[in-house]
């Protein structure tokens, strides 16, 4: 069989396109089927060289670039090759290519499947759940779209973003200075402010047992590195990091300060628990279904740097009491984010889909 995937970017930062990554890898290994991605460009195309799919980047397919004649030029674009390679499922990772999927699918009468890696505000022209059948990455994400009526049982199916996992958990040396990083593109809803803001408040002694770090890049990466700054620079910006791994299995606690409403679950979690790095997050929507406070991490209230900052503090004081929470969350990776599970069932929906 034949299948399209698409996507708006394919970025270095961006849990979308690690998942694309591994998700075409696992597909390709399976020898099941042949596999093309339509983007909208991105810096991380390069990422897929050793993956044998095709890869089409086209900007009229960019979320950014969105208006009326682009949309139609992107769909006459789309029908014409889905007819000309013969494919058999479009699936879409983003509501701008699953709007456009779905109206080349009526045109070609083919199916669509849509990816929900989050829940966005009800606006714009665009419907925002757009397919035949749809793939819910977390147990928030199903519950909405059975609670608003945007498809039954039988068109949801709930596939987590399966992520590489070790058979051993990475060894961390708790008497080493602890270090607490995070790593998410630098826009306000990932709540990087919010970090910077806590780690200010802890004690003089406190900081000395730790280093702070944050990967990644965005739109906001001049205005946090100036807070940094101006608070006294306690935490070091590592920009782009290109192999996630590496940089979490020497790193002791992942911080995700999000404040956004509209997260399906961040990759970087479930990567955290794949490397048994302790998991200190905000109570994002969807958080609950994964980390329990106190069992495999730990829950604060998102937005507030006050309550961060006492997590911290804790966790920096007695840090080798809150390690077997990391071997908790690092179980439930192995078990809850496989990688071979992950592309069965999306194996099992594309033939299902076929049928």
């Amino acid at each position: 069989m034949n299948i399209l995937l698409l996507a708006n970017e394919l970025r270095y930062t961006c849990g979308v396109t690690n998942h694309l990554l591994h998700l075409s890898r696992g597909l390709m290994q399976s020898g099941k089927l042949k596999l093309w991605i339509l983007c909208g460009g991105g810096n991380g195309i390069n990422r897929f060289s050793d993956i044998d799919v095709s890869i089409i980047s086209d900007e009229r397919f960019l979320h950014i670039n969105r208006s009326f004649s682009g949309f139609i030029s992107a769909l006459n674009y789309l029908t014409r090759f889905v007819r000309k390679n013969e494919i058999d499922v479009l699936h879409s990772h983003y509501h701008y290519g699953a709007a456009i999927a779905r109206r080349a699918s009526q045109l070609t009468r083919r199916t669509t499947i849509q990816t929900n890696h989050g829940i966005l505000a009800d606006n714009g022209k665009l419907k925002h759940f757009n397919a035949d059948k749809y793939i819910a990455i977390n147990e928030h994400i199903r519950r909405y779209i059975k609670e608003n009526n945007i498809a039954g049982d039988d068109d949801i199916e709930f596939i987590r973003c399966g992520v590489p996992i070790n058979d051993n958990p990475a060894v961390k040396d708790s008497k080493a200075t602890i270090k607490i990083v995070t790593a998410s593109r630098l826009i306000y809803g990932k709540g990087l402010d919010v970090f910077i803001n806590a780690v200010n408040k802890l004690s003089e002694s406190t900081l000395a047992k730790a280093e702070f770090c944050i990967a990644g890049e965005g739109e906001l990466d001049d205005e946090l590195r100036e807070l940094n700054s101006s608070l006294g620079s306690k935490i070091k910006f590592v920009g782009k990091v290109n192999d996630i791994y590496a940089f979490l299995n020497n790193s002791h606690v992942l911080v995700n300060p999000s404040r956004s409403n509209s997260e399906g679950f961040p990759a970087i979690i479930s990567e955290a628990g794949a490397t048994n790095t302790l998991v200190v997050s905000s109570d994002f929507a969807g958080a609950e279904d994964v980390i329990i406070h106190g069992v495999n991490g730990l829950i604060y209230k998102d937005n507030s740097p006050d309550k961060l900052s006492g997590l911290l503090q804790e966790v920096i004081s007695n840090y080798e009491k809150y390690a077997p929470l990391s071997q908790n969350l690092y179980e439930f990776t192995k078990k809850e984010f496989s990688i071979p599970i992950m592309i069965e069932k999306h194996i099992t929906l594309y033939n299902k889909c076929l049928r």
